[in-house]
C-alpha cells in the first residue's frame, strides 16, 4: 500500500496529493479513494469528491434511528441503474430534524406531510421538520451556530466519523408543525441509469433525536385518470377525463387519491402538475381535486350540484349530463321533468339502479324499455326520430350555471320501445326515487335530445318524507272500497293534487320514502275532495276517482 500526503486533515477538502511529506512532489494524475470517498486528480489538482458506490447501502430498506446524540447523520444510498421515481419516506416523530437530499448535483429539501401538506424551507438548505411541542423545540436559536459531531451510516448503524461541523439554522429553514408531521414523503426523479448514488443528510440539533427513513428503489409511479388543469372546480367538472397522470401516495392508496398526495405528469416524478383544479374518477366519492404550486393535492370536492333547484336546459342535439348531490338525509327524491314539446329522453341512476318512468299530469304513466332512457314529448314535436338508427350526439355537463360542452360525442340508438310520445306536450312529469340510507349521495341524470333546438326544465327536490293521507287497503272494485274503513296511512307524490287533496295521476306509496308503490286496486279515502274512492294502476298511479252511494 502506497503512502500519500495531503494538505488538509480531510481528504474531501484537500487540494492535491503528494508523494512526500514536504509536499513538493505531486502524485500522478488518476483516481484516489479514502474513507469511502473517491476523487480524480487531473493536472495535479483534485476534483470534486464522490461517495464510493460500494460504500453506499442498497435502496429498498428502512432505517430506524433511535436515541441519537446531537449531530449530522449522513446516509448514502445506491439506487442502481433503473430509472423511475425515488420515493423517500422520512418520519422525525416529534424531534426537530433537518433533512437534505442531493442527487445528480441537485438539492431536494421539500416533503409532503400526511398531516400538514407541503413543508419546505430555504432552497438549497436542510428543512427542519418536527413538532413545535417537542421539549427541545423552544431551545433552538435560529441564526446561531451549532457545532455538531458527524456520523456515517455503515450498513448497520450511524458510526462516528470523529469529526464535527458547524451548522447554522436559519429562520427560513424551520417548518415545525403543531404536532408530529408524520411519515413525510419526498420524490426524486431518476431519469437516467447514472449517477446511482443518492446522498442524504439528517441534522439533529437535539439530544435523543429519533427518526425513520426509507428509500424506495426507482420505479414508475402509479397512474390515474384525470382532466387537464382548469382555473376553477366548476370548469374542471365540465372537462373531459382524457389524461394519464401519476401519484406518490401520502394519504391515498390503491388507486384512490388522498389529501396531500404528490401528483405528476410523468411516471418518474420529474414534472409536478400545475396549480389548479382537475377532474378525476380516482378520488373515491370526490370528482375534482385541487393542486397547489408544489404539486400537492390540497382539496377535493364533488361536481354534483346541490338538490333543491330548477334548471333549464336548451341547445342543439346532444346528451346532457347532470350530477346532483342529494346529501345524507333519507326520504323520497322527487324529480320534475318538463320536456316542453320536443321529445327528450330521460334516465336517472341512483345507487346503481336506473329509473326511467314518469307520471304526466295529462297522460299518466309513461315508461319505455326498462333500464334505458324513456323519450317523452309531443308527437308533432318529433323531428323524425328513426327507431333503431344510431345518432352521434355531442356531450354536455351541467357546471352549476349552464350545460357546458365536453368536446366529446357519443352514439345513441333509440329503440321503438323507448318512445312514449303523446298527442300534446306531457307537461311537468314526476319521477320518484327512494333514498333509504345516508349514502350514496350522488344522483346522476341524463337527458337525450335527438332533435335540434331541444329544451327542458328539471327540478330535483332534496330527500324528504312524502305527504301522508288516510286510506283503506286495496280492494277489487269500488263497491268493496266504499264498504271499507280508511285505517291506513299512505303517502303521495303530487302530480295534479296538492295540499292534502289527491289528484289524478298522483303517485301513491305505502312508505314515506316512495320505495313501495300501492298495489293496483280500489281504495277509500278522505283525502280526495268530493270523491270517496280512488283507483290505482300497477304503476302506483291514481287513474280514477268516484263517490260512494
Amino acid at each position: 500500500m502506497a503512502t500519500y500526503y495531503i494538505d488538509t486533515n480531510d481528504f474531501t477538502t484537500a487540494t492535491s496529493i503528494w508523494t512526500n511529506s514536504n509536499l513538493t512532489v505531486k502524485a500522478a494524475d488518476g483516481f484516489y479513494q479514502q474513507d469511502g470517498f473517491y476523487r480524480e486528480m487531473s493536472g495535479g489538482e483534485l476534483l470534486s469528491s464522490t461517495i464510493c458506490p460500494a460504500c453506499a447501502i442498497p435502496c429498498g430498506g428502512t432505517i430506524n434511528a433511535t436515541d441519537l446524540s446531537e449531530g449530522v447523520y449522513y446516509l448514502n444510498v445506491n439506487l442502481g441503474s433503473p430509472t423511475g421515481a425515488v420515493t423517500i419516506r422520512f418520519n422525525p416523530f416529534s424531534f426537530p430534524d433537518g433533512i437534505l437530499a442531493v442527487y445528480n448535483s441537485t438539492v431536494y429539501n421539500g416533503v409532503s406531510s400526511p398531516n400538514y401538506g407541503w413543508l419546505q424551507g430555504t432552497a438549497g438548505l436542510a428543512t427542519y421538520i418536527g413538532s413545535e411541542t417537542a421539549p427541545c423545540s423552544p431551545t433552538i436559536v435560529t441564526n446561531s451556530p451549532y457545532t455538531l459531531d458527524e456520523f456515517q451510516y455503515d450498513g448497520t448503524s450511524f458510526a462516528a466519523l470523529g469529526t464535527d461541523t458547524t451548522v447554522t439554522i436559519l429562520s427560513g429553514q424551520t417548518e415545525l408543525t403543531p404536532s408530529n408531521p408524520g411519515n413525510t414523503v419526498m420524490v426524486i426523479p431518476k431519469s437516467a441509469a447514472s449517477p446511482s448514488i443518492l446522498n442524504l443528510s439528517f441534522i439533529g440539533p437535539c439530544s435523543g433525536t429519533v427518526f425513520n427513513i426509507s428509500v424506495a428503489c426507482p420505479a414508475a409511479l402509479p397512474s390515474f385518470d384525470s382532466s387537464t388543469m382548469s382555473a376553477t372546480s366548476t370548469l374542471a367538472c365540465a372537462d373531459a377525463i382524457d389524461q394519464t397522470y401519476y401519484v406518490a401516495y401520502v394519504n391515498g392508496s390503491g388507486g384512490t387519491l388522498g389529501l396531500y398526495d404528490l401528483v405528476f405528469s410523468d411516471p418518474n416524478g420529474e414534472f409536478k402538475l400545475a396549480e389548479g383544479f382537475y377532474k378525476t374518477n380516482d378520488a373515491g366519492a370526490n370528482e375534482w381535486y385541487q393542486v397547489d404550486a408544489n404539486g400537492v393535492v390540497i382539496a377535493f370536492g364533488s361536481c354534483a350540484i346541490p338538490c333543491g333547484g330548477e334548471i333549464t336546459g336548451s341547445g342543439s342535439q346532444g346528451v346532457y349530463y347532470l350530477e346532483t348531490n342529494v346529501g345524507t338525509d333519507v326520504g323520497a327524491i322527487v324529480v320534475r321533468f318538463d320536456p316542453i314539446s320536443i321529445p327528450d329522453g330521460i334516465l336517472a341512476t341512483y345507487n346503481s339502479v336506473n329509473y326511467n318512468g314518469v307520471s304526466s299530469p295529462l297522460y299518466g304513466w309513461l315508461q319505455g324499455v326498462i333500464g334505458d332512457p324513456t323519450y317523452i314529448g309531443a308527437i308533432d314535436g318529433d323531428c323524425g326520430i328513426v327507431a333503431g338508427s344510431p345518432y352521434t350526439l355531442n356531450e354536455f355537463e351541467y357546471n352549476g350555471s349552464t350545460f357546458v360542452s365536453l368536446g366529446t360525442t357519443t352514439s345513441v340508438l333509440v329503440s321503438a320501445g323507448q318512445m312514449e310520445l303523446t298527442a300534446l306536450p306531457p307537461g311537468n312529469t314526476v319521477m320518484v326515487i327512494p333514498k333509504i340510507a345516508a349514502s350514496p349521495s350522488l344522483l346522476n341524470l341524463e337527458f337525450i335530445g335527438v332533435c335540434g333546438d331541444t329544451g327542458f326544465t328539471i327540478d330535483i327536490t332534496c330527500p324528504v318524507a312524502l305527504p301522508s293521507f288516510a286510506s283503506s287497503t286495496g280492494n277489487g272494485d269500488s263497491a268493496s272500497a266504499c264498504a271499507a274503513t280508511p285505517t291506513e296511512t299512505y303517502y303521495v307524490a303530487y302530480v295534479t293534487g296538492s295540499g292534502g287533496v289527491l289528484g289524478i295521476y298522483d303517485l301513491v306509496f305505502s312508505d314515506p320514502n316512495g320505495q313501495f308503490k300501492l298495489g293496483s286496486g280500489y281504495y277509500k279515502t278522505t283525502a280526495a275532495g268530493a270523491n270517496d274512492w280512488y283507483q290505482v294502476d300497477f304503476n302506483g298511479v291514481i287513474i280514477a276517482f268516484g263517490t260512494c252511494p
